[in-house]
């Protein structure tokens, strides 16, 4: 008992204070009471006093609103190591950086050693932390991104945003790709799907570990596609300023031939002006173009080939009809030469993972042809299409009748995987770090894959979720499940010290 008068409890200090307060001003209670429990006055006096102070602190009118937030902070070695992780990791700050907030914020004075020493312990804990196998199977994308020349290699579950892998290697090679997936089945986890980039180390390891060809994305193809018809659009632009300017050289050479000077306006022109230059000039400018304009026809084509529906009838796409027509559009750029040639190589080598997602969606609404026919799925395939236009906020609003398979379309028209939308967007959250650090070093990485799988989503359609959430497993702060979270404080209130009264009113 941490009380001097030990044979006084705690429910007894609570007697001698209700008393002290409800019947103070009465001749020789406090006489009484300190004969009858062998203390003082001075002591009953005390007693009373706290008594009254607390009563009055705890029956005072509060203030109006929200309830006050506690203006104490407790700053000891766990509130430095949560300051430390959170700038590392939210703010993005380098370990200089954390040293400087620290003794500028919390007044804090640490070394870097110190510092070093709190990212290598929560890295430790990080790493056996290792994110538990989902209950069902998982479409994920993967992607590498590069830091310090050094390839990082991630997979994200597409439709939670849960990190799955995400660990800096040596290559990114098929046997680096292909061991990353083989960790993963052995984790438990089971891969439905996998959509990528047109990386080939990706697309190896993958078939090397048993797994179906990865869905490409699109936009990498039709990025890489626009680059092309871009070089063949300035190329056309080089061209036809060439032959322009001999045009130009022509003209003022007949008029020097004609008047024995040059006119007297510009600089002369250093071009060929004679007739089989001229010709070759406009023939290259003219082929140019028409390579370019050819170019772009062909590839808007291949966009709108690439989509799931057709704009006009609301057909969904098949990946046969669709292959055959990126083939005849390769088959097109082969003829046309030159640059285009790259863009033909380019789709004929990823026809087949361009469509491959067609297949997937061909079996998703399978059921609701057999129950409602094409013509009604191809009619809601077109609502969806045009859905802002035709201000359709929900499936059932475009086929009243049937609402369950009018919404088991659209989803499935929904998560038909054409992107790597999730592994792009950890690519743009991890581009800080990569700034601060040099690099995305392995402490930097596993840590962070345990704060990104337990964050809340702070907006958009997974609005006040957790990755972990969405993908039925439990989750918990971030700094609580490193073993960082704070800790129960028990606030003593703290009661202004009031003047002893030493005599009862009626005796004064």
């Amino acid at each position: 008992m941490s009380c001097r008068l030990e044979h006084i409890t705690l429910t007894d200090r609570i007697d001698l204070g209700c008393a002290g307060v409800l019947f103070a001003g009465q001749y020789g209670l406090v006489t009484d009471l300190a004969r009858r429990w062998d203390v003082s006055r001075q002591f009953i006096y005390d007693l009373r006093d706290r008594t009254r102070t607390a009563l009055e602190h705890a029956l005072a009118p509060g203030q109006p609103g929200r309830s006050a937030v506690d203006g104490h902070l407790v700053v000891d070695q766990l509130a430095v190591e949560r300051a430390t992780l959170v700038l590392n990791q939210v703010a993005h700050a380098s370990v200089r950086a954390i040293q400087e907030c620290l003794g500028a914020i919390l007044k804090v004075p640490r070394s870097v050693g110190a510092i070093h020493a709190v990212l290598a312990e929560a890295h430790r804990r990080a790493l056996g932390l290792l994110p538990p196998a989902p209950r069902a199977l998982v479409a994920v994308d993967a992607d590498e991104i590069f830091a310090a020349d050094r390839p990082v290699l991630e997979v994200v579950e597409r439709s939670s945003g849960r990190i799955l892998a995400l660990e800096p290697a040596e290559q990114r090679d098929e046997t680096t790709w292909g061991c990353t997936f083989l960790d993963l089945a052995e984790r438990g986890v089971t891969l439905a799907s996998v959509a990528a980039d047109g990386g080939t180390g990706l697309r190896a390891g993958a078939r090397a570990a048993g797994l179906a060809e990865p869905r490409l994305d699109h936009w990498h193809t039709l990025r890489d596609l626009g680059r092309s018809h871009r070089a063949l659009e300035a190329e056309a632009y080089r061209r036809l300023e060439a032959a322009d300017r001999s045009e130009r050289a022509a003209v003022a050479e007949t008029y020097r031939t004609a008047h024995g000077h040059r006119p007297r306006r510009g600089r002369p022109l250093q071009a060929a002006t004679d007739p089989d230059a001229l010709r070759t000039a406009r023939q290259a400018a003219e082929e140019a173009i028409r390579r370019a304009d050819g170019t772009a026809y062909l590839l808007a084509a291949v966009r709108e080939a690439l989509r799931p529906v057709d704009p006009s009838t609301g057909e969904v796409y098949e990946s046969g009809g669709t292959t055959a027509t990126l083939h005849a559009a390769a088959a097109l750029l082969r003829e046309m030469g030159g640059r285009a040639m790259a863009a033909a190589r380019l789709l004929e080598e990823r026809a087949v993972g361009l469509v491959a997602y067609l297949g997937d969606l061909a079996e998703a609404v399978a059921p609701a042809c057999a129950a409602l026919g094409k013509e009604i799925v191809h009619f809601l395939a077109w609502a969806w299409r045009h859905r802002h236009a035709l201000d359709l906020s929900e499936a059932a609003d475009a086929w009243p009748d049937a609402p369950g398979w009018a919404r088991q379309v659209w989803v499935a028209l929904d998560q038909a995987a054409r992107g790597t939308g999730m592994a792009e967007n950890l690519n743009s959250v991890l581009a800080p770090h990569r700034a601060a650090h040099r690099g995305l070093p392995a402490p930097v990485l596993s840590v962070f894959q345990v704060y990104r799988n337990h964050r809340v989503f702070p907006r958009g359609k997974r609005a006040e979720q957790r990755p972990n959430h969405l993908a039925g497993l439990p989750a918990a702060d971030w700094l609580d499940v490193l073993g960082y979270g704070r800790r129960p404080r028990t606030q003593t209130p703290k009661f202004p010290t009031s003047t002893a009264q030493t005599v009862n009113t009626f005796a004064a």
